[in-house]
């Protein structure tokens, strides 16, 4: 089985292929990582560059696009215009080719390579992925390491996911986070922050005990991998989370500008929009 998936969700365009094959001996489970590309931009640069890089990757790879089996996306929560580029081309693509697709979390597959390195402490410290959601704002993800460890998508309406209790995503004000990580940090735990936010705001994680906070042994622990995300989808295609490429969207977590002028009556009427 042949695996390509992408995240556009930040400024850092990751994508891999994975080749499943449960006899290769060559990788854990069969997994091979085939090929994987990084690509650090603006968000609005994705539309250049996504469809290049995954052509670009195909050829890397010896495959052809009839080759790929399944397709894996994150699908945030993120940057509203790196999601549309990412969401777009993986359901063009995987209906085109008439193939399944899946959708995993943005912050999942960020947390992933530090969540199974600290998923090892006995304590399973707390771990906060973040990203920059503007306006003041954190998309985030909190959970005991050992839950993130486990995390891939949310259920979306009548479709299933493979979720674990106690672990959030959402968007909040820096303000309105601290408190919420204190009262799962609790008076005893670890904690570790990662990506974008985890550099900024610096007053709010000050708040925070500074001497229970582990660093990520992983380089570029900050920003979303190609092999995460594969790994993800890999899981999900076993767990049987595979969609209808059409029936995938991204998770925006909260209205764009342009929903909440319509939702506040401030957007001029159109052809579709009598007053």
């Amino acid at each position: 089985m042949k695996l390509l998936a992408w995240d556009t969700s930040s400024k850092t365009g990751a994508l891999a292929a994975l080749e499943w094959n449960p006899g290769d001996p060559r990788g854990i489970h069969g997994l091979r990582l085939v090929s994987e590309w990084t690509l650090n931009l603006d968000s609005n640069q994705h539309s250049e560059r996504l469809m290049w890089s995954i052509d670009r990757m195909l050829q890397a790879s010896g495959w052809k696009l009839s080759d790929i089996d399944v397709y894996g996306v994150g699908v945030g929560p993120g940057s509203f215009t790196g999601l549309r580029i990412g969401l777009t081309t993986a359901r063009t693509l995987a209906s085109a080719m008439d193939k399944p697709l899946i959708g995993v979390s943005s912050l999942a597959a960020l947390a992933r390579p530090t969540a199974g390195w600290l998923s090892r402490e006995k304590s399973s410290p707390l771990l906060i992925a973040t990203t920059d959601a503007t306006k003041g704002e954190l998309f985030y993800l909190a959970g005991r390491a050992r839950h993130v460890r486990h995390c891939v998508a949310l259920a979306d309406g009548d479709f299933a996911g493979l979720w674990t209790r106690g672990v959030e995503e959402g968007v909040l004000s820096p303000e309105a986070l601290l408190p919420l990580i204190q009262k799962k940090l609790g008076k005893t735990g670890h904690w570790t922050a990662l990506g974008e936010g985890s550099s900024r705001y610096q007053d709010m994680w000050n708040e925070l005990p500074q001497k229970r906070r582990l660093l990520s042994p992983h380089p570029f622990s900050n920003q979303v991998q190609g092999r995460s995300v594969a790994i993800l989808a890999w899981e999900g295609f076993q767990a049987g989370l595979g969609r209808d490429a059409l029936s995938v969207h991204p998770r925006y977590v909260r209205a764009s500008d342009a929903e909440l002028k319509l939702r506040a009556g401030l957007l001029p009427p159109g052809p579709s929009r009598v007053k």
